[in-house]
């Protein structure tokens, strides 16, 4: 192979190809035509001089040779994406410094609602927030900061626990008073759901959801959390929610113990320590976050020990 010819750019394409299974989806993805794929594809494989995909009717599935070789080709990725965002950080004395925050919509919906916390002060400083449950690499993504509920392992990021998560099931005040029975959790699958579709149906909330159903289907299905919420809120319907974001939204808890717990984390490029600017909004961010966990644990105590008391009180 001749290095000096190598098309670079069709590592980008070999990984969309390989992403998606497809030329058609990936020309989308790329922005580009399916004719330009199909080439690159075609001159990345005589320039290795290795087949990387077997063309079948299903898709585009990569061979032995091009398993191998797609690891090779993210970490390449990886590098490109992450030495320009370097570049960036590297731009210091410039008048505008851009960090960008990668986390779910709650994460997104809750900081969004308190960005002069973040950037009070930092007139330097432009935050973009990017919603995406699985957006989870940071180097490839060119994301500086990243929230989520798995602890990362990427040897060049540094993580930090935030907080505990619980999930309950939560209902508005109004549909509790045309459905009294809500709270006996035997009558939930008569009960009226709202719950997720599409890829969001992978979610936490969704699975605990549909243990609940037992193969019955919920009545109202979103892709998108703010309108799960917004059905909930209208009366319409119960959910499972993540109590840190459920407690503060005016909805009623149906369940005395959780349903499942998790954990909130936040990891960071170890190089944003190097920019005071930055390396603030992300401790800013943490303590948020944290604010937000130890008032959602309180607020929970305080409903379990009243719980307790007024159980007690009955019973006598």
């Amino acid at each position: 192979m001749n290095e000096t010819d190598f098309d670079w750019d069709a590592v980008r394409v070999f990984l969309a190809v390989a992403e998606n299974q497809s030329l058609s989806k990936a020309a989308q993805v790329l922005c580009l035509s399916q004719p330009t794929v199909g080439r690159h594809i075609a001159r990345l494989e005589e320039q290795l001089d290795v087949q990387l995909f077997d063309r079948r009717q299903t898709g585009y599935e990569l061979t032995g040779g091009g398993r191998r070789l797609i690891k090779i080709a993210r970490s390449m990725a990886r590098g490109a994406a992450d030495f320009r965002r370097a570049v960036d950080l590297e731009k210091v004395g410039s008048k505008e410094q851009v960090c960008r925050i990668t986390l779910g919509e709650w994460g997104q919906h809750y900081l969004t609602r308190h960005v002069d916390q973040i950037t009070d002060g930092l007139d330097g400083v432009r935050i973009e927030f990017f919603a995406d449950d699985a957006f989870w690499d940071l180097s490839r993504n060119s994301a500086d900061i990243a929230i989520g509920n798995r602890q990362p392992k990427h040897p060049h990021l540094i993580v930090q626990k935030l907080g505990e998560i619980q999930f309950h099931v939560y209902a508005s005040k109004d549909y509790c008073r045309k459905r009294p029975d809500a709270v006996d959790p035997s009558t939930w699958q008569e009960q009226i759901w709202a719950g997720y579709c599409g890829s969001r149906a992978r979610l936490k909330s969704s699975q605990l959801l549909n243990a609940i159903l037992l193969g019955k289907t919920c009545r109202y299905a979103v892709n998108n959390s703010i309108s799960l919420c917004n059905i909930l809120n209208a009366g319409h319907a119960m959910g499972v929610l993540p109590d840190w974001i459920a407690e503060t939204e005016g909805l009623t808890r149906l369940t005395t113990s959780p349903l499942a717990q998790g954990e909130s984390w936040m990891s960071f490029h170890e190089r944003l320590r190097f920019h005071p600017m930055l390396s603030e909004v992300k401790d800013r961010v943490a303590k948020l976050f944290r604010q937000r966990f130890s008032e959602t644990a309180s607020r929970a105590e305080q409903m379990d020990t009243a719980h307790v008391a007024g159980a007690g009180s009955s019973s006598s």
